[in-house]
């Protein structure tokens, strides 16, 4: 399986491999607290910024993530970033997660448009048979966002995470399957 991805070019934004030098304008769309709400980890200075970045780069190194980052084509500036991770190749799987955007171009189809180029590179390029996705039980917005791309809600992992605040989190868990991608993609061309 070849994971040497370039560019997916879409109307709206290109998705490109994640690089050290993408950390100042990550860092740069970062500061609005709402991004991080029900992510793993919250960013707030450069510092920590650099750090993720880094540890995306490093996991990406040892085969385990790809990260990426979303640029908006209109502004050719960096607006959010995403990845692939729990990646297995012999199984055909993967899970597209870490997705966060900067809230100017929530509800705008960015999101959906960046799910249908990474779907269709993973089902028509990668050979996929399935891609999953999670969020936190809390995060109804990103729960009704995977559900207008035609995931399939698969149930709840409960105590599956800590949160950052220590309380336990219990993950949604979503998929695609290659026998519903056809229609998957059809569903989102035509929003």
């Amino acid at each position: 399986m070849n994971m040497k991805l370039e560019l997916l070019e879409g109307e709206q934004v290109n998705i490109i491999p994640m690089r050290e030098d993408h950390i100042q304008g990550l860092y740069e769309i970062s500061c609005d607290r709402k991004i991080w709400i029900h992510l793993p980890r919250e960013i707030t200075t450069f510092e920590e910024m650099k750090s993720f970045v880094e540890s995306a780069l490093y996991n990406k190194e040892n085969g385990m993530e790809i990260p990426f980052v979303i640029i908006h084509k209109e502004t050719n500036k960096i607006i959010g970033s995403t990845r692939f991770l729990t990646i297995s190749p012999v199984n055909k799987t993967l899970e597209i997660g870490w997705t966060w955007l900067c809230p100017t171009v929530w509800g705008t189809g960015i999101n959906k448009e960046c799910k249908y180029l990474l779907l269709r590179y993973c089902f028509e390029r990668l050979g996929m048979i399935r891609v999953q996705f999670k969020t936190d039980e809390q995060n109804n917005r990103s729960q009704r966002a995977i559900e207008g791309i035609g995931a399939t809600r698969e149930g709840i992992l409960r105590n599956h995470m800590i949160r950052k605040d220590g309380s336990y989190r219990n993950s949604v868990f979503y998929s695609i399957i290659e026998s519903e991608w056809e229609a998957v993609k059809e569903k989102i061309c035509s929003c």
